[in-house]
């Protein structure tokens, strides 16, 4: 896979940049909201690049300790501290000749922060409790779910380490800014839950993909194959309805009837299924001359 799923304009400026951030060394900083994918833009970036036989080494700065942070990222001699029974390499060794990719970058204290500053500038490091300079070769790619502006303003954030990482920026747009690709991303991952389950296929009913549609996807990419794996098990037979989704409907618009269907709506269930119509009609519960007639009204172009 060479870029993030999806056919929407917003994407595929996200990997058009993916592909050319590949082609560099420098530091990139991602952003955007939880689950829409920060990681594995990270991962496609060191995949692509001349680092891809070096290791992709991962570290959440949110979800470890404050007061081990600096360890953790740079390691820490036997002794050093109480608890430091053994030497610690550390992440940033870790990635040697790799990418190191630093997840929610907005929670490292501002003191681990002058530490990696110094590191971007020197490629040198030294672990807690040690004396000597090692020097590292990987390169660094950070990420946030927040405004690191706002971190700034508020004395959360250095000013001189978010120029150092903001070489190359990259935001990935929420699905809220990318509608488009939520039912192509839904009929992925059913795919994808129905060959890891082994199970007979299965399809969205209309009023299915118009809840999916709509829905405001506050968690994004990560909710939306959540929900899909929460359908398949609590659906029954083969087209899988909007209570199997688990989400809240009641103010969606649903399809009771094919000739309330949008046309935004029915393009997307036929690029959705590479414009088999035979699987569209199912799909819509119509028949192919239905089908052709709604194409027909709605002025679809069937060029693929």
């Amino acid at each position: 896979m060479t870029g993030l799923s999806g056919a929407s304009k917003a994407i595929e400026v996200t990997n058009k940049r993916i592909s050319q951030y590949a082609a560099s060394d420098s530091e990139v900083l991602i952003q955007g909201e939880t689950g829409v994918g920060k990681s594995r833009c990270a991962r496609l970036i060191h995949d692509l690049s001349n680092r891809n036989r070096g290791p992709f080494v991962e570290l959440n700065c949110g979800s470890i300790p404050r007061g081990l942070v600096e360890s953790e990222l740079f390691g820490h001699e036997k002794g050093a501290f109480t608890g430091a029974i053994k030497t610690h390499a550390g992440y940033i060794r870790r990635a040697q000749h790799g990418t190191l990719f630093l997840d929610e970058i907005g929670d490292m204290p501002l003191e681990v922060q002058a530490h990696l500053l110094h590191f971007l500038e020197s490629k040198r490091i030294h672990s807690v409790g040690s004396d000597r300079d090692d020097l590292i070769d990987c390169r660094i790619i950070a990420a946030t779910n927040e405004s690191v502006e706002t971190l700034i303003e508020q004395g959360e954030f250095r000013k001189d380490l978010f120029y150092r990482l903001n070489v190359l920026p990259i935001t990935i747009p929420s699905l809220r800014e990318r509608r488009e690709d939520i039912l192509l991303l839904a009929d992925e991952f059913l795919q994808f839950e129905i060959e890891s389950l082994n199970i007979d296929n299965r399809t969205f009913s209309s009023n299915c993909y118009t809840v999916l549609r709509h829905y405001s996807w506050p968690g994004n990419i990560r909710e939306l194959k959540n929900v899909i794996k929460r359908a398949v098990v609590l659906s029954h037979g083969q087209s899988i309805e909007p209570e199997s989704l688990g989400i809240e409907v009641d103010t969606l618009f649903t399809v009771k009837d094919h000739k309330e269907m949008r046309s935004e709506m029915l393009e997307q269930v036929i690029r959705s299924h590479k414009f088999n119509m035979t699987a569209v009609a199912r799909t819509l519960n119509i028949s192919r001359p239905t089908l052709y007639r709604l194409i027909k009204k709605h002025n679809i172009q069937l060029d693929s």
